[in-house]
């Protein structure tokens, strides 16, 4: 049967049908606080809460008639079999990363129902995703009177969010699909990711007692993917004057000791122009008052001096771009005390260029001011282009359904889809998302979700008829 004879109607249909179903699964899916933590042991290399919630969605694929395995609890499998044993793969992610419940109108693991939008950390990126493409495949198996030539493969990672390590296991014992897509971005499609450098530039130094104005402790970010919208600083006053505050500075005085406080706004690395990073506005800040000359002091105006511009690089000495891309770099974690300071940085670059050139710039830089350099990761860029024919299969896939005939995208995020051949990323963020991926108040709209799902039927179709 050709695809010009499926009634995507009628899988349309099933999927309305199973909507209430996959709400109450996602909703169920939302609850496990599934943020990366320290080994507990056996099955839970990434912590228990991600354990739990990857326990979760192989028990839920077995109930609708998948069969599952599990890699150790670093990634987990469901299959929807075909005539053949060749496979299409669907690589999702169950980890999130941390949420401030503070900054949220309703706890992020209490996932709730407001006005047509499902909110919790996950709804977006990538539990939501993950149920909607798991549905598709359903709705799919279900209404169509033909198996598909090629078995579909479900991939649950367990840590995308930090170094993709649960697919680097996956990738050592077991044959990856040789076609699939990562509904872990945007619509219409993406067919470049940047290049993604995590580092480290660190520094160590004598504490100095008694000076007028000391630098005790400072405390910025949660993670290194994060544009961090707090940023603390405490300073020992030892008689000095209390400085005047700023913008988005507040000052506490607690007897000897001077808390400062810095505001912004969180953002995903990918987009850093989108937020406001807390933490170089305290660094600017900590960089213009009197402090007594020391290797803590040294190292926040050097700080404050190659972050001080915007978020592309020139003062790093980094700037580039290329016809479809410009770097970006952000400081994001920032730990320091009376011994020395560890700042992780994220930089996303050009499509066309290549991590080595950028890896010895900031070797370069570095040495120049007495830091050690400590490169945490280091994702060379993709770039598919249009002709590839996994993207004119996607592409359709969306243009069937939504009648949009917008281009498909190049995008700052580094998603799965970089880490396996033949793969892309595909949706679930429409042009009229908002940004609100690793955002307080995380939600995916009921439309989204099953438009997504409907989408998702016809992009698996494809790849797997």
């Amino acid at each position: 049967m050709s695809e010009a004879e499926v009634d995507f109607s009628q899988v349309d249909h099933k999927l309305e049908q199973l909507y209430p179903q996959m709400e109450k699964h996602l909703l169920q899916l939302l609850s496990y606080p599934s943020v990366e933590a320290p080994s507990a042991g056996t099955g839970a290399p990434f912590g228990q809460a991600v354990a739990d919630a990857l326990s979760y969605c192989l028990e839920l694929a077995e109930s609708l008639g998948l069969p599952t395995t599990n890699a150790d609890g670093y990634l987990g499998t469901a299959d929807m079999r075909g005539s053949s044993p060749e496979l299409v793969g669907v690589l999702s992610h169950l980890d999130v990363v941390p949420a401030n419940a503070n900054d949220w109108q309703t706890p992020p693991f209490s996932p709730q129902v407001r006005d047509g939008r499902i909110y919790g950390r996950g709804a977006l990126d990538d539990k939501g995703p993950l149920i909607a493409s798991l549905y598709a495949g359903i709705a799919l198996r279900d209404t169509i009177n033909h198996p598909l030539t090629k078995t579909v493969r479900f991939m649950f990672g367990c840590n995308e969010e930090s170094g993709f390590g649960c697919l680097k296991y996956y990738l050592q014992h077991h044959q990856p699909p040789s076609i699939g897509f990562s509904p872990d971005a945007e619509f219409p499609l993406i067919i470049g990711e940047k290049g993604i450098c995590h580092f480290v530039l660190s520094s160590s130094w004598q504490s100095v007692q008694g000076a007028p104005l000391q630098i005790c402790q400072i405390t910025a970010g949660s993670a290194i993917n994060i544009v961090p919208d707090r940023a603390e600083a405490v300073l020992e006053l030892n008689g000095a004057e209390l400085p005047d505050a700023a913008p988005q500075i507040s000052l506490t005085r607690e007897g000897n000791l001077l808390h400062i406080k810095a505001t912004g706004k969180a953002a995903h690395a990918s987009t850093p122009e989108e937020g406001d990073n807390a933490l170089a506005r305290l660094l600017a800040f900590l960089a213009q008052l009197p402090l007594e000359p020391s290797g803590a002091s040294c190292y926040i105006r050097t700080l404050a001096r190659l972050f001080a511009d915007s978020c592309f690089g020139a003062s790093l000495g980094v700037a580039s771009e290329d016809e479809v891309s410009r770097l970006t770099v952000i400081p994001s974690v920032l730990k320091l005390d009376a011994k020395g300071g560890t700042l992780r940085c994220d930089m996303r670059f050009p499509v066309t260029h290549t991590g080595d050139s950028y890896q010895q710039q900031l070797s370069s830089l570095a040495a120049q001011y007495q830091m050690q350099l400590q490169i945490l990761e280091l994702q060379e860029p993709m770039y598919a282009g249009t002709d590839n024919p996994v993207a004119k299969k996607l592409l359709q896939a969306y243009r069937d359904y939504t009648g949009d005939l917008s281009e498909p995208l190049v995008i700052g995020g580094g998603t799965y889809a970089k880490a396996l051949p033949g793969f892309l990323a595909f949706g679930p963020e429409f042009a009229h998302t908002p940004k609100l991926c690793h955002q307080a108040n995380e939600y995916i709209t009921q439309k989204d979700l099953l438009d997504a799902a409907k989408i998702y039927s016809r992009a698996i179709y494809a790849l797997a008829r």
